[in-house]
């Protein structure tokens, strides 16, 4: 950013460079749990439904993301507005991007260090902003609509603390009212998904390292008020939950079979969420074992060891550089497989964590260290500058893979062959695109990964074979897919708990009202 612009002009400058690298974002076609819950689901496009969401029955009810009425929300806004086109929930959620983009920059200069020439200091953290703006790490929550909740939880986390560090201890009433907003602010950010938890205690993080001098009223109302709206809201949630859930069939299981499987695996996945920062590559919609070979634990706890030990110092030098680091661990805590998930691993959980990082860019660049050696930061600036482009490019070709389901699920399967989600979701896009012999090599190992043991991978090999004209092959396999899973016979219960497509669901029908009994 140059020294001749204003700070609202800057503001609407990265702004501006977030929605032109996220524009072809606003033509792609709805993937994954989108065709489900926008495409099939009516939940959202019901009317009648913002009462129980708004008022919180919604935490009663079998639907999906029942535990996050914010969600539900943002899409049943969506819904009111653009019905089931995609351009308008990519609109949403690119501007949900931006608008993040924006608090952290705004976060990075209300922490520029004192003495700093203005210019200077707004140019690093508008610098370090696009970082977080076009890493491509950010595409999955950005590109796919029903992933949005972490840009809510984002946007409520960074709304809190920025509003929080706006605060004057002069205002009269002890500013109240802004108090009132943060913990306003962190009940809507756990009520956006369960990693919003982390938005009271980042604000803890902050008044500790920077403001515990000041009188306490407005920080035990802001922190204290946040953090009990947030027990409160997942109290009430875990008390309300369905005992019963058509729509969740199987329960969530620890990655590694148990709890101490799960956390041998997890600092493999921590020091893959390391190197994706670092080194963006392999990007996967669907991880697994078979996504952290490369990295053996005792190689994974050497990165991470590495890593605090680099925050140690740093942290030592400059304590900015603190609240970033609770800002890239504290959201990741929830989702750390202390308790299971249906997604160990998912580039989604480091949205939050990436504007942490970003954060520690812009004050790494402003600190102490790098002013003393003025050639060592002009480099440091320049090596930042090629990497925002790198990364600009890489975050365009990445939204390609978010484009169509096709190929998203192509990308899945080739980064991770050993995951049946990407088998079986490669396998019903090859057969909706017409490329049979493919769907059915893609099925056919989607049937091997899963053990035999799930009925919707031979009920799409039947579609598959029916299209060929193989009949009796596809009778066979329909067959099969009934005796594994008996709920197949009921097509249109399972479009009611979103465990089929409309239009898959019409087509399997057909085939079973020809099949003989």
């Amino acid at each position: 950013m140059t020294s001749t612009l204003t700070s609202r002009q800057q503001a609407l400058c990265l702004a501006a460079i977030t929605l032109a690298v996220f524009w072809p974002t606003l033509s792609a076609k709805f993937v994954y749990d989108a065709r489900l819950q926008i495409l099939t689901g009516d939940f959202i496009h019901d009317p009648g439904n913002w009462v129980p969401v708004l008022s919180g029955q919604v935490l009663a009810m079998d639907v999906l993301d029942f535990n996050r009425p914010v969600q539900l929300a943002s899409l049943m806004l969506d819904a009111a507005v653009w019905g089931r086109d995609a351009f308008g929930y990519h609109l949403t959620s690119v501007l949900l991007h931006a608008l993040n983009v924006v608090l952290v920059w705004g976060i990075v200069r209300g922490l520029s260090r004192a003495g700093e020439r203005q210019a200077e200091g707004l140019s690093y953290a508008g610098l370090a902003t696009l970082l977080f703006a076009v890493h491509p790490i950010v595409t999955e929550a950005v590109c796919e609509p029903t992933f949005r909740e972490d840009l809510l939880v984002a946007a409520c986390t960074l709304g809190a603390l920025l509003l929080a560090m706006r605060h004057d201890p002069a205002a009269p009433n002890g500013d109240r009212w802004r108090a009132l907003g943060c913990a306003g602010l962190c009940f809507l950010a756990v009520a956006s998904k369960e990693s919003g938890i982390a938005a009271p205690l980042v604000l803890g993080a902050y008044w500790w390292l920077f403001r515990q001098g000041e009188p306490r009223a407005f920080w035990t109302l802001a922190v204290g008020g946040g953090k009990a709206a947030a027990v409160a809201f997942l109290a009430t949630r875990f008390l309300l939950e369905p005992a019963q859930s058509v729509i969740f069939e199987a329960k969530p299981q620890y990655p590694g079979g148990s709890f101490l499987g799960a956390m041998a695996i997890e600092p493999r996945i921590l020091a893959l969420y390391a190197q994706l920062v670092a080194l963006p590559v392999n990007l996967c919609a669907d991880y697994g074992l078979y996504s952290v070979r490369h990295l053996p634990l005792p190689v994974a706890v050497v990165i991470l060891a590495g890593l605090v030990a680099a925050a140690v110092v740093a942290i030592r030098a400059d304590r900015r550089i603190a609240l970033a680091c609770a800002i890239i661990v504290l959201p990741l805590i929830p989702v750390s497989n202390l308790f299971p998930i249906y997604r160990a691993a998912a580039d989604r959980y480091m949205y939050l964590p990436m504007a942490g990082v970003a954060l520690a860019v812009g004050w790494l660049l402003d600190g102490p260290w790098l002013a003393a050696r003025p050639r060592l930061r002009e480099k440091a600036t320049i090596a930042c500058m090629a990497t925002v482009v790198l990364l600009g490019m890489a975050c365009v070709e990445r939204q390609k893979v978010w484009a169509n389901p096709l190929a998203l699920w192509e990308d899945t399967f080739r980064k991770n062959p050993a995951a049946y989600t990407a088998a079986s979701g490669l396998a019903d896009s090859l057969l909706e695109a017409g490329r049979l012999l493919e769907a059915e090599r893609a099925a056919r190992e989607a049937i091997r990964l899963s053990d035999g043991k799930r009925g919707d991978p031979y009920a799409t090999l039947a579609l598959i074979l029916d299209a060929q004209g193989r009949e009796a092959d596809a009778f066979e396999a329909a067959g099969k897919a009934l005796e594994v899973q008996p709920s197949l016979a009921d097509p249109e219960a399972r479009v009611r708990v979103l465990a089929m497509e409309r239009q898959v669901a019409e087509e399997w029908g057909r085939l079973m009202g020809r099949r003989p009994k």
